[in-house]
């Protein structure tokens, strides 16, 4: 245990010295290639529960396999509710493995498991939750939540009456987010909130006989300049992190859609806040197409140093724990 401490504590520090603020990098240059996860290296949503369709080591394999050194492990958390005959039908309707069959213990069976990756020496893992934003008006579960490395939260048009959030929406979110953290003081994440809005301005679009190319930017911007400004106040120095998830590997080869999302994002990142990079990971498809993240963060600011915020935080909290 004291060496497994000390090595968590060496790459905590190991991360945290070569992350330098704006202000020195204009001194000193960027951050040591050696001291920071690359972002094709970090993977920080992959689903390893009831939907993962392999044995849990041979899950990670194919992702250490294919370069990821970091991984944030979950699974949705309501998934976990349902009773016997209901689970068993979603297993059968969904041709998964019954891995958690055990619908009263299900949910701590599967955090028992997410520990046990912890010990594998390739890879540098941590378990949490993906929630749904509605359950913050209907009532949250709090008894696993308070075992959670980190907690994503999963935003969809469903929480907003099936319109899909923007900017507005998400302030208001974020700030719920920061109230809920008091209580669970834990790393957060704004899983995936910006591709279903995209994509329902496309559907709109489409609908009232427009061809998707004659769609401007300022209708695929998500923020308006004042609510960039608010999520930023709210934000910058917060554990509360956004995703970027590999769905914008697609939607980026659209210039009007990469000229309005940068002039989202960019200024964001260049107010302090900090970003997530994932696949969202569900099953075997997700290995079909090459992970880059580059691709598109490049062009948006958002960097191996910003990204590695997160790693830090997570490793520093774990090593906390272990002291005695």
């Amino acid at each position: 245990m004291k060496t497994n401490t000390f090595l968590i504590l060496l790459l905590s520090l190991m991360i945290s010295t070569t992350y330098p603020t704006s202000a020195q990098e204009e001194i000193t240059g960027r951050s040591l290639k050696e001291g920071l996860f690359q972002l094709n290296e970090i993977d920080m949503h992959v689903h390893a529960g009831k939907e993962r369709p392999l044995p849990l080591d041979e899950w990670i394999d194919l992702f250490v396999q294919d370069g990821r050194k970091v991984l944030l492990l979950l699974d949705h958390l309501e998934l976990y509710r349902m009773d016997d005959k209901r689970n068993k039908e979603w297993v059968k309707s969904k041709k998964f493995i019954d891995w958690y069959p055990n619908t009263t213990t299900g949910k701590y069976d599967f955090m028992k498991d997410m520990t046990t990756v912890e010990s594998r020496g390739d890879i540098l893992t941590f378990m949490g939750w993906e929630i749904w934003e509605g359950e913050i008006e209907r009532g949250l579960e709090k008894p696993p939540m308070k075992e959670a490395d980190f907690i994503g939260w999963h935003i969809s048009k469903a929480a907003w009456n099936g319109k899909a959030p923007s900017g507005k929406e998400l302030v208001s979110r974020a700030r719920q987010i920061i109230d809920i953290q008091r209580e669970f003081p834990v790393p957060m994440i704004i899983f995936h909130p910006f591709t279903g809005y995209i994509q329902e301005v496309k559907e709109a679009a489409a609908k009232s006989g427009r061809h998707i190319s004659s769609i401007k930017k300022e209708e695929y911007r998500y923020f308006t300049p004042a609510e960039q400004k608010e999520l930023i106040e709210l934000l910058n120095g917060t554990s509360v992190y956004i995703e970027i998830e590999r769905g914008w590997a697609t939607l980026w080869n659209d210039p009007i859609v990469r000229e309005a999302f940068t002039e989202d994002i960019r200024p964001l990142v260049e107010g302090g806040i900090k970003f997530t990079v994932s696949t969202d990971a569900h099953g075997k498809g997700s290995f079909d197409q090459p992970y880059n993240p580059e691709y598109f963060c490049k062009d948006l600011g958002i960097t191996a140093e910003n990204t590695n915020t997160i790693i830090r935080e997570l490793l520093a909290i774990r090593a906390k724990k272990n002291l005695h």
